[in-house]
């Protein structure tokens, strides 16, 4: 009798301690935190927001503009690691996330460029009434307090045009004190024109095409980096409505009925806290995942929400049919060509250039684009293949000529190149933007959900690895173009034996797969798309078959963009707590 009466009073403790809010958003991340900052707003709204992550205000490691990698494979980072990569070296490799009050934008490189027009418009096309570059322009703007440059940033390289910025939203952006003074700059500003790339005199207009300079999101005047919980968070952590609840969002609960059209509802969360307990919240209202690309499709699929064949391997009642939960991965590999310099660099170089296809492919472009075309459907049913059938073959076409139309008719940047230097090193990173290749991310069971499959398949299709040589060969090409091969002594990674300046494809392709790493731009895993082309979330992030779950975060964007993620995911955020708000 007395184990009996214990039990039923632990019962009802377990139950009193049992919150209950307006909204849950699982995730303290870029998008988490202006849904929480936005949503709390009005004081009647009760907002939770759950997050693992630690807080990292005063953590050298992030608030330095100057230590950009110093957090990676700290305790602020998931650290995951790849499957292996057949298309790189069949290496695992590690994948960095952050794992922190403010998620990714604690650890990345800070680089607020949002991307091509059109990019953003073929976001309709694939079945998103009301999403396009117009809608999001006016989100771009509001987000940003951007501090213009000072005459000794524009002596360095800064530029800007004033009407493509906002003066009055919560994010800092501006360029740091840091730039490198001398004439670096303009040796290579000069190298690239000398190629054919133009100055781009402000790469956040819709067109990124050039060589630039790019804005970073950090508070200049205070010379810190400007991650979503100093702009969107801290400023707010205050309000009595807004409560931040440490742990790590398992799986949504359901209620026990469905609505009358047969969608399901979401009455709340569960969590394990730091005690390894788990722990219900109660939504009232809706639940919003925004534990990114990596983690939100993991914990629909724990919710049983994803392909039933997955689910049940890892023992998990089916409840929604979505197979393209976890699919549709798209992320870039980044190559990196080292050379010795006659000076000694100090200070930080963002200076990016954006290559279309005409630019990569020359006088060959026509006939790379009509053999492109005629291989879609081969590398679709090539992706549906390998991807154990998650992704269709004919509507993954359908994708594909979308694509192929922005990258051959609508002429977007398709590549990127970073010149930078460090030291007594000059340094190309460069990487395709849109890749043909598409991966996914699954639950390995039902008990492992900080252990995922991660699986981007790099240059699974040979575009991709086409773009990524002609893209080398450009960046290879810069270091002997006047005025900056003046400064080059002689190539150190990896060397000219290993990769002459007449190396062949062969020789490329090994350099590529052997030293390629993640880019940390995961995106499309609960891709906002319409359902009959494998989408996850509907115009609104609401996830088909359910009446008041939303995702928000990278994994709902369909598509590459010629851009950084930072920029476009601070604006979605913003437009989705619009929409939340006015329904």
């Amino acid at each position: 009798m007395e184990l009996v009466l214990s039990l039923m009073l632990f019962a009802l403790g377990t139950q009193a301690r049992c919150e209950s809010f307006d909204y849950v958003i699982a995730g303290a991340g870029t998008c988490g935190l202006v849904l929480a900052n936005r949503l709390s707003e009005n004081p009647n709204i009760r907002v939770a927001v759950i997050e693992p992550g630690e807080d990292v205000r005063d953590n050298p490691n992030v608030t330095d503009v100057t230590k950009f990698l110093a957090a990676f494979g700290t305790q602020i980072d998931w650290q995951y690691t790849t499957t292996p990569q057949l298309g790189l070296s069949n290496r695992s490799i590690p994948f960095h996330a952050g794992k922190a009050i403010g998620g990714t934008s604690t650890i990345n490189g800070m680089t607020y460029i949002r991307g091509d027009k059109a990019e953003f418009d073929a976001w309709e096309d694939l079945g998103n009434n009301g999403w396009n570059w117009d809608t999001l322009y006016p989100y771009f703007k509001r987000v940003e307090r951007f501090s213009p440059p000072t005459e000794a940033q524009q002596a360095a390289g800064a530029s800007f045009n004033p009407e493509y910025h906002g003066e009055d939203g919560p994010l800092k952006t501006g360029f740091p004190f840091e730039l490198i003074n001398g004439t670096l700059h303009e040796l290579v500003q000069q190298a690239w024109e000398n190629l054919g790339y133009p100055l781009n005199p402000d790469v956040n207009g819709g067109e990124t095409r050039g060589f630039d300079t790019w804005p970073q999101t950090l508070d200049r005047d205070a010379d810190i980096r400007e991650d979503a919980a100093r702009a969107y968070y801290y400023p707010v952590e205050g309000r009595p409505n807004l409560k931040l609840i440490n742990g790590t969002v398992i799986k949504l609960t359901w209620a026990n009925s469905t609505r009358n059209n047969g969608t399901l509802s979401a009455n709340g969360v569960e969590y394990l806290n730091p005690d390894g307990q788990t722990v219900t919240v109660n939504a009232a209202k809706e639940v919003l995942l925004s534990a990114g690309s990596l983690r939100s499709p993991l914990i629909l699929e724990r919710s049983g929400v994803g392909n039933p064949n997955i689910l049940e391997k890892c023992g998990i009642e089916s409840k929604i049919n979505l197979p393209g939960v976890g699919e549709h991965l798209q992320e870039q590999p980044n190559t990196a060509l080292e050379y010795s310099s006659k000076i000694n660099v100090t200070g930080t170089a963002p200076y990016a250039t954006f290559a279309t296809a005409q630019d990569i492919f020359g006088n060959e472009t026509s006939a790379v684009a009509a053999a492109t075309d005629a291989k879609l459907s081969e590398w679709a049913q090539k992706i549906s293949r390998v991807n154990s059938g998650g992704i269709d073959a004919s509507t993954l076409e359908k994708i594909f000529r979308i694509q192929h139309d922005l990258i051959f008719e609508k002429n977007v940047t398709i590549a990127e190149t970073l010149t930078s230097g460090s030291g007594g090193i000059l340094i190309s990173a460069f990487w395709l933007l849109l890749p043909f290749s598409r991966g996914n991310v699954h639950i390995k069971s039902a008990e492992q959900l900080d252990n995922p499959a991660i699986d981007p398949k790099y240059l699974l299709i040979d575009f991709d690895l086409a773009v990524q040589t002609g893209l080398g060969r450009l960046s290879q090409k810069l270091w002997y173009t006047d005025p900056i091969s003046d400064l080059v002594v002689g190539n150190l990674v990896p060397g000219e034996a290993s990769l002459p300046r007449n190396a062949t494809d062969s020789q490329w392709a090994t350099f590529i797969a052997g030293t390629s790493s993640p880019n940390h731009h995961p995106i499309g895993t609960a891709s906002m798309m319409s359902r009959e082309l494998g989408g996850v979330v509907d115009p609104e992030l609401k996830v088909y078959g359910t009446s008041n779950v939303r995702v928000v975060d990278a994994s709902v964007l369909p598509m590459q963009i010629s851009g950084h993620l930072t920029a476009t995911l601070y604006a979605v955020a913003e437009r989705v707590a619009d929409l939340i708000k006015d329904s």
